[in-house]
Formats: C-alpha cells, sequence, structure tokens
C-alpha cells in the first residue's frame, strides 16, 4: 500500500542536485546491499527455520561477520540508496520506512530470538555485531571472516545486475551501471 501511494504521487522537485558521484556512490550502496541480502539466504540464524541452533552455533563467517542482520542491512542500505538518487519528500517517507522497518525490526527480532532460542541466539548475538563492520572496527571479529562467500559474492552481483537493469526496462529510472552503459 506504501508503494502504491508512493507511486501516486504527483511529481516533485528533488532536495538536492544529484550527479554522477552520487549515482556511483548509491550504485555500489545497492552492489553491497545485494552481497548482504544473498549471503543472508544460507546459514542464517535469524531466518525462522529448522536448524536455526545449529547455524547459531557455527562462527560468524562471511555476511553473518560483518553483521548479525545482513537481510535487514540489505533492505536499509537500498533504502538510503534510493533517497540519494532521488530526493523527493516521497521517496524520503518511503525510504525512511523500510529503513525504520528493517533496523528497528531486527532489534525486536534479536529480543525475539532470544526468548525462542534462548542461549543459542544470546551466544550468536555475542560473536556478532548489530552495526556492520562494527566487530571488525572493535577488534572482536576478523577482517578475513567478513569476506563474503561465494554464493553471496556472486549471487549479491547477479541480483544487482537483474535489479538495475529492471529498473530502466520496466520504466522506472534507468539505475546503476545502466545509467553509463547504452
Amino acid at each position: 500500500m506504501v508503494v502504491q501511494a508512493w507511486r501516486g504521487m504527483p511529481p516533485e522537485p528533488p532536495l538536492w542536485t544529484v550527479g554522477d558521484g552520487l549515482w556511483i556512490l548509491a550504485t555500489l550502496l545497492v552492489l553491497f546491499a545485494s552481497i548482504l541480502f544473498m549471503g543472508s539466504l544460507i546459514g542464517n540464524p535469524a531466518l525462522a527455520a529448522p536448524g536455526a541452533e545449529k547455524a547459531a552455533a557455527a562462527a560468524p563467517r562471511g555476511v553473518f561477520a560483518i553483521t548479525r542482520h545482513p537481510m535487514m542491512w540489505g533492505f536499509a542500505l537500498w533504502a538510503v540508496a534510493h533517497v540519494m538518487v532521488m530526493p523527493t519528500p516521497a521517496q524520503i517517507v518511503l525510504s525512511a520506512t523500510i529503513i525504520f522497518l528493517a533496523l528497528v525490526g531486527s532489534a525486536g527480532q534479536d529480543a525475539k530470538k532470544a526468548r525462542l532460542m534462548g542461549d543459542a541466539w544470546r551466544g550468536w548475538a555475542a560473536r556478532t555485531s548489530f552495526m556492520p563492520y562494527a566487530g571488525q572496527l572493535s577488534g572482536k571479529s576478523s577482517w578475513s571472516e567478513a569476506i563474503p562467500r561465494p554464493h553471496a559474492l556472486l549471487g549479491g552481483i547477479l541480483l544487482w545486475i537483474a535489479a538495475t537493469w529492471a529498473h530502466g526496462a520496466l520504466g522506472f529510472m534507468v539505475a546503476g551501471v545502466w545509467r553509463w552503459v547504452g
């Protein structure tokens, strides 16, 4: 419903000028968000799936060494990128809603998983960080463990290429590398 309301908004002037620099930054941010999202689909103890306790017992690697909520951070970063390149009040409201749901929802998920999984989740939370790269910056986690695994990297790149291509193909603003190719 929110997206439908956003689509129904009359055209609005942007709040700032968007040049190639912001487009490049947003394009890279969406690539990173896509890698986080694809990496979150395998071995994620936050998902409602059998074996979550076993996944929580594993050492955090790849996107899970970056953040314990890579899917939700992927959504939040995707929304930030959209505000960067489409700075209209309607886009800001839509993106802020997505960011709020993703990050506040993740915090709520931490509490729910601690209740449901007990020590398994508390151990996972102690070995991971909520904020991306906070574990590496604090010295709690190694940088080498934060290298995305092949499924995350390749899947994220493929998702990024397909989503940015579809953006223009479906009649929306041309996005990603497609702004400069063709």
